[in-house]
């Protein structure tokens, strides 16, 4: 794709996240102020503190190799990080740029309990701490910059220490003993003198108060080591002993830290509240005080789950002491809030995960959809339909005359979210991995909604567009279909995703694990198609109940991802419910054998063509099975190690239509299906590289059922023809996805997400099975492209030229009202957004198109020939008067 400097930014946009915050730290001293954030996506970054804004980042392994253990940053110092899991990396980064300083590995000896390690930053040392739980604690200390040992590893002899130990550095602190004889025992691990304190537990309850030896520590960056025992008392540790503090926790689900603010230590909490929100208390521990500009109470700011990240206490100009509170919520959202309880800037940073996504039509304006619904009311006489008409027509010239006048902006501002004429702008619906949902607008890519179902478990969610907003007066309507977070069983969210309120169903929790959802092929009489939900004890459930009915020739199918087996079902009505009889089973792949992946034709995908033309004018037909499937497969092989097939399945029948085997091969959970094409991806360990293998499936030369008639998986018994072939991708590929149109009349292409971020776009022409192996006669006349093993990565087939999207999971296309132009999300880390157009645009006029000139052309036009009109008649009739 090549674009002018003026386009970038024009029909795309780019979103950059980092992920849920795992450490967070204030960095004041520089001149642009920041925070510097370690996420559970492995990404280090910094973020301006006025905007939010990412103002660098680095990006490391998804993997364990990736885990950032510590972040350390002290006012003046570099930023120091731990990466990996044995063997670990520690890195400085210079803090205004996030340039690599230094770099250096630690290998842990002990792999077996190398995952306990701890890490912190203590006098310019970095100090490791491997517990052996009922024997002791190993401590080696390292030089920051050099990593030169200042020593042998020192062993601490703690025979009183367990899995509930917990670290505030330098004391490491445990609770020992039996119910009712609890001890709380603490030692300062880096002091050259040993001195274990040891009190006991029930000191710091109160008499008959049950006592459950819980520890954790104080969240976020803390100026004391202090710990929270039970989610009640709350403890400090100084000069060596135990500092119980005169108030205590809140709430049990208050997250607490200490900091040193201008007017003394103060101890600063928050919790969030279904009914009354976010909560925020300051108690300093100086005075016995509660300072009242950071207490906050309200249920204008729902964060659910708060933690406390960090607490930034500065002064202002006028010498008036200022907060800033870092927030992180169950939902993956930061917040930074100052006292007043104003938010200065949020994030969304759920989006860094999304799981599903769905590309929603915007409803027509009021005075179409009003045009519209005449033609829909078929009752009533003609001349109500003439009054209706001239009512409409007198509402359009009313509006036309106001905006002429220039108070339509006042009288009767039109809605932004309606559907262009082009159907360009639409709503993206999207589901995050914490159970967060979004109506984003695909044009601008703000955020128009968002909806937090914590008992929403998103592992294997699937959304459906049940109804669109092409039926006025009914709104779109679309359902999310989950498991429960507790109980594993059936969950479903209906709701409008043009306003984000539910609908329908609303929140359905059901008491049975599902099998397999669908949705029914016929709509009801206000064109919603029922939901169609099977659960583990085959017994088929209909919403609404009401269109159990319309359920006639309908088939299901459900896989078993572990063992490779299928199991097909045909749901009818018997008058009274919907049963669901078992028809066929298939076991794919024989012993071992899993599934990677099953890839279907789209919902909303059409088939334009029959067949293709040949070079001698007959026609190459084409097998379109509606319900087909490719089914990826990989086991285990005693010869050839691993084993790949992929198996394409008629969901309806059970019948094997095609199959293909690669051996010494692990399959990719890639693999797409559009019309008769089939693609997915496997890597070769024989040869060592990525592979792509497709398949095209043509009836023949001739058509197995007349022309117009419908297809029938029950209706024919022959296998069709399979033309196959494997391609070498230069690239590690992370997401596959077709091109889609509305009336599939452009060509298709493939759209590929690679691992450094690029978005690649190949016509499916490069991939063609039936791709000759040399160039003449026929396939030169038919324009089929001569085979070569390697497929062709071009730069200028770059979607997302230098926007770079890191960790591409994720590409989802939909059609537009343009038939050359088809709309792309690609989801991963970053989000990013654009056009595509497989056969150019060849619908639209391009953007540099001259129209003054192409006026002055026509009038010109127009000037002539009532010109040369006017002299010929002229001269007709001085003719006629000779």
């Amino acid at each position: 794709m090549c674009i002018y400097e003026d386009q970038i930014g024009k029909f795309d946009w780019r979103q950059t996240y980092v992920g849920r915050i795992k450490f967070a730290q204030f960095d004041t001293v520089s001149t642009a102020k920041k925070i510097i954030v370690a996420t559970e996506e492995n990404v280090l970054a910094a973020l301006n503190l006025k905007t939010g804004q990412v103002m660098w980042r680095h990006v490391f392994e998804s993997a364990s190799s990736g885990d950032i253990q510590l972040l350390h940053f002290s006012d003046g110092d570099k930023v120091t990080t731990v990466t990996g899991s044995n063997p670990y990396l520690v890195r400085g980064w210079d803090p205004t740029t996030g340039v690599l300083l230094w770099e250096w590995p630690i290998s842990i000896i002990d792999t077996e309990r190398a995952h306990l390690s701890e890490w912190w930053v203590q006098n310019g040392m970095l100090v490791h701490l491997l517990p052996a739980f009922g024997s002791h604690l190993e401590v080696t200390m390292y030089n920051l910059m050099t990593g030169s040992n200042r020593g042998a590893t020192s062993k601490l002899p703690t025979v009183w220490t367990n899995d509930g130990c917990i670290l505030t550095p330098p004391y490491y602190t445990c609770i020992s003993g039996n119910m009712g004889n609890y001890m709380l025992l603490s030692l300062d691990v880096t002091s050259n003198a040993v001195q274990i304190i040891s009190k006991p537990l029930s000191n710091y309850f109160s008499e008959g108060e049950v006592i459950e030896g819980n520890l954790r520590p104080l969240d976020g960056k803390t100026s004391q080591p202090g710990f929270i025992i039970d989610d009640k008392a709350i403890l400090l540790i100084k000069n060596n002993e135990f500092e119980p503090l005169n108030v205590r926790l809140a709430d049990q689900s208050a997250s607490a830290t200490f900091i040193d603010a201008i007017s003394g230590p103060m101890l600063v909490q928050a919790w969030s509240d279904e009914n009354k929100g976010l909560s925020i208390t300051a108690y300093n521990i100086a005075t016995n005080t509660e300072i009242t500009d950071m207490q906050m109470s309200g249920p204008k700011i729902n964060i659910p789950e708060a933690e406390l990240l960090g607490v930034l206490c500065i002064n202002t100009a006028r010498e008036q002491p200022a907060y800033r509170i870092l927030l992180n919520g169950a939902d993956d959202a930061v917040h930074l809030l100052q006292q007043g309880g104003r938010v200065v800037w949020s994030r969304e940073e759920s989006l860094a995960n999304i799981v599903a996504a769905e590309f929603v039509d915007l409803p027509v304006s009021e005075t179409d959809a009003a045009l519209e619904s005449e033609f829909d009311q078929k009752e009533g006489s003609v001349w109500a339909a003439f009054v209706r008409r001239l009512h409409t027509q007198y509402q359009q010239l009313h509006t036309l005359i106001q905006n002429l006048q220039g108070e339509g902006a006042v009288l009767d501002t039109p809605s932004p979210l309606v559907r262009d004429y082009f159907n360009l702008h639409k709503i993206i619906v999207l589901i995050t991995d914490v159970g967060k949902i979004y109506g984003m607008d695909n044009l601008s890519g703000e955020i128009l909604w968002q909806r937090y179902d914590g008992n929403l478990n998103t592992e294997s969610v699937v959304m459906f567009t049940r109804r669109s907003a092409r039926h006025p007066p009914h709104d779109a309507y679309v359902t999310i279909i989950g498991k429960h977070e507790e109980t594993g069983n059936g969950y479903v969210i209906s709701l409008n995703p043009i306003r984000g309120t539910l609908v329908g169903e609303r929140v359905l929790r059901l008491d049975v694990r599902l099998l397999q959802v669908a949705l029914l092929h016929t709509v009801d009489a206000e064109k919603l198609h029922a939901l169609i939900l099977l659960d583990e004890d085959e017994t088929v459930q209909v919403l609404p109940v009401s269109a159990a009915p319309l359920v006639r020739d309908l088939y299901m199918y459900v896989a078993d991802r572990e063992t490779g087996r299928m199991q097909g079902y045909a749901l009818k009505y018997d008058g009274r419910q919907v049963i669901a009889q078992r028809t066929w089973s298939l076991n794919l792949g024989g012993a071992g054998a899993r599934i990677v992946t099953i890839a279907g034709k789209s919902r909303t995908e059409r088939v334009h063509s029959a067949g293709k033309p040949l070079a001698d004018r007959s026609v190459l037909y084409k097998y379109s099975n509606p319900n087909l499937l490719l089914v990826v497969l990989e086991r285990p092989d005693p010869t050839h190690k691993d084993v790949v097939t992929a198996v394409a399945v008629d969901a309806a029948c059970g019948a094997v239509v095609a199959a293909s085997t690669h051996r010494r091969a692990r399959a990719l959970p890639l693999a797409v299906h559009s019309d008769n094409c089939l693609a997915y991806l496997y890597r070769s360990d024989k040869h060592r590289r990525l592979e792509i293998a497709t398949m095209e499936l043509y009836e023949g030369n001739e058509r197995w059922l007349p022309a117009g008639t419908q297809f029938s998986s029950f209706g024919c018994a022959r296998a069709p023809s399979v033309e196959r072939q494997a391609y070498i991708v230069p690239a590690s590929l992370t997401a596959l996805a077709f091109t889609s149109t509305e009336k599939a009349i452009t060509d298709t292409h493939l759209l590929m997400g690679l691992s450094t971020g690029m978005l690649m776009e190949l016509p499916w022409a490069y991939v063609d099975p039936r791709r000759p192996m040399t160039l003449s006669g026929e396939p030169r006349e038919e324009g089929l492209i001569p085979y070569a093993p390697e497929l062709p990565l071009p730069a200028e087939a770059s979607l997302n030229y230098n926007r770079t999207v890191q960790r591409v999971r994720a590409i989802y296309a939909a059609p537009s009202g343009l038939e050359s132009t088809s709309l792309v999300l690609a989801t991963g880390l970053d989000l990013f957004y654009t056009r595509v157009a497989p056969s150019k645009t060849f619908d639209l006029l391009k953007d540099d198109f001259d129209y003054h000139l192409i006026s002055i052309v026509l009038a010109a036009l127009i000037v002539a020939t009532y010109s040369t009109k006017y002299f010929a008649s002229r001269k007709m009739l001085k003719q006629a008067w000779k």
